[in-house]
């Protein structure tokens, strides 16, 4: 199972907003509720079709989620336009403001996807205007996931004599067909306040912006590159000048290997002025970085390992050895040191370029979040490796020695090539190896979307010195040799009549490079197939005897 990070914000920190307010279903802090369409011709307007939206029971209440007794269903309609959803018409209209803020909603949707906030209001300076005139549409900041509540977050601003009267919630901002379904989706606990976070995340890693999130100030802040280097031999450098993204997943890229104790230095190739350097590493593979700082240094225990700058304000910063540092610093981090004592294993790494913040996801502050600042945050993952790894080869029906004809060794070098000879017993033959590589084989293969082990099946027609691939030496190794009877004499592949008869488990295999007619026969002397074949033919037979124009095969 993955394993989640819940971290959820307490009323009393949402009520700590000067503008703070909230709007559900139980007590009754709504006018109305109903449908609406931007479609001037949609069925929902011209009053053809009705209902679509409800007050009810809670379907699915979450401790420490949402709780609340009543939620608001809207059916989703395949009548609706790509901007149709939920009315709520607000008993307290919102003001808007040049100042950004953010209106926060609940929602449990079957669909995985963006949505959409519409605000519909009027200026208090024109008393005439109507209070259902446009006055922001906006996306939610994240993709929402499918099947379970989520936060969805909303950034607004505007003109400040304009209030919103009404929202509505457009839960899936793509057109749908008439042949589509309909879907139920739930909506609850609408907060206006100016915090940019999700009251919850069950993500891993979350970060405060969405993963497709573009970088909208690449012509002069923009990371180009990543390198790492170790003084124990550690090597890895990204080009990441062609992504047009503020985060990079470089999760399935090659991993940087890092010896134990080894001390790394993160070098960042970023184009622009006054911004800082963050390197995290998820010392205990739970899915978040926890930022651990103590006499101006990141303590043992701290995931954030190494920064450039780092201040309770930005005029008073000091770098992750301690030392004191400008906020116009464009140095690198310092280097930060591999523990000791860390298990084996593969750990996210995270490397992010933001303005004075120890927040993995990014700085959500109203005046420098990291998407107007021009930041960027990539992801991969680190071997945490010692110097050799464990062997262990699963052997039977074979003897097998190490290259030298001795005996295998318990522990091999970590990253090298690995050689050992087979030799199997006399009625049986090898098909080839299973190789299970990496970390803590007992255990799921992932842990919070890092995966610790694969395997690997490798095809052998013959035995003899065997070698192991590098690659595959990235971790603790496990070896299963894969073996099966030789075929009796008289049973096994021979021409019969210019056909080339290939036994095989569960079929056999008809070679030609002319026309040859073919008959097959089995131990009852039941005709199975019968043809002229000029090619190959892989024909699926049950586990016994044939005859093959008068020649026998034993099919596996």
């Amino acid at each position: 199972m993955k394993k989640y990070i819940l971290s959820i914000l307490s009323v009393s920190m949402i009520t700590m907003a000067g503008m703070a307010q909230t709007i559900n279903f139980e007590e009754n802090n709504h006018k109305a509720i109903s449908t609406y369409d931007y479609w001037v011709d949609s069925p929902f307007r011209t009053g053809e079709l009705a209902g679509q939206v409800e007050i009810i029971d809670n379907p699915s209440p979450e401790e420490g989620v949402n709780e609340t007794a009543k939620v608001l269903a809207f059916n989703r309609s395949r009548y609706g336009s790509h901007l149709y959803g939920a009315r709520i018409d607000l008993q307290t209209p919102i003001q808007l403001s040049s100042t950004q803020s953010y209106i926060h909603v609940l929602v449990k949707t079957p669909k995985k996807g963006s949505l959409a906030l519409i605000g519909l209001g009027k200026r208090n300076d024109w008393p005439a205007q109507s209070a259902e005139v446009f006055q922001l549409v906006r996306v939610s900041t994240k993709e929402i996931p499918a099947g379970k509540w989520a936060d969805a977050v909303f950034k607004i601003s505007g003109n400040a004599a304009a209030q919103l009267h009404s929202l509505v919630i457009v839960p899936d901002t793509k057109s749908m067909l008439p042949t589509d379904d309909d879907y139920i989706v739930y909506f609850d606990e609408i907060i206006h306040n100016d915090d940019a976070q999700p009251r919850f995340s069950t993500e891993v890693y979350p970060l405060s912006f969405d993963k497709e999130q573009k970088n909208i100030r690449e012509s002069e802040r923009k990371l180009n590159g990543l390198t790492f280097t170790g003084n124990k031999g550690a090597n890895l450098t990204f080009d990441l000048s062609s992504y047009k993204t503020a985060y990079i997943d470089k999760i399935d890229a090659e991993p940087l290997e890092v010896l134990v104790g080894e001390q790394i230095t993160a070098q960042f190739n970023y184009k622009g002025d006054w911004m800082h350097r963050y390197v995290y590493l998820d010392k205990g593979n739970d899915g978040k970085f926890t930022p651990e700082i103590s006499g101006n240094r990141p303590t043992a225990n701290s995931d954030l390992v190494a920064y450039s700058f780092l201040g309770e304000n930005e005029d008073n910063g000091y770098n992750s050895n301690g030392v004191s540092a400008s906020k116009d610093t464009h140095a690198d981090p310092p280097a930060f040191t591999i523990p000791a004592d860390m298990e084996p294993g593969f750990y996210r790494i995270r490397c992010k370029v933001d303005w004075n913040s120890d927040d993995a996801g990014g700085n959500t502050a109203s005046g420098n979040l990291i998407i107007n600042n021009g930041g960027a945050i990539v992801d991969l993952l680190a071997n945490v490796h010692m110097e050799n790894v464990n062997l262990s080869v699963t052997a039977r029906m074979c003897d097998v020695t190490a290259a030298d004809g001795g005996q295998l060794p318990a522990q091999i070098p970590f990253g090298q090539a690995f050689s050992f000879n087979v030799e199997m017993d006399g009625d049986y033959e090898i098909t080839g190896l299973e190789i299970k590589h990496g970390y803590n084989f007992t255990g799921e293969q992932y842990v919070c979307e890092n995966r610790q082990w694969q395997v690997e099946k490798i095809a052998l027609s013959e035995d003899g010195l065997i070698t192991i691939p590098a690659e595959y030496v990235d971790g603790n190794v496990s070896i299963e040799i894969k073996f099966t009877n030789k075929n009796p004499t008289g049973l096994s592949s021979q021409q019969a009549d210019g056909l080339n008869v290939l036994p095989g488990k569960g079929n056999l295999t008809l070679k030609s490079n002319s026309a040859q007619e073919y008959c097959i026969v089995n131990a009852s002397g039941i005709v199975m197939d019968k043809s002229v074949l000029s090619g190959e033919k892989v024909i699926g037979l049950p586990s016994g005897v044939y005859i093959v124009n008068g020649q026998k095969y034993l099919v596996r």
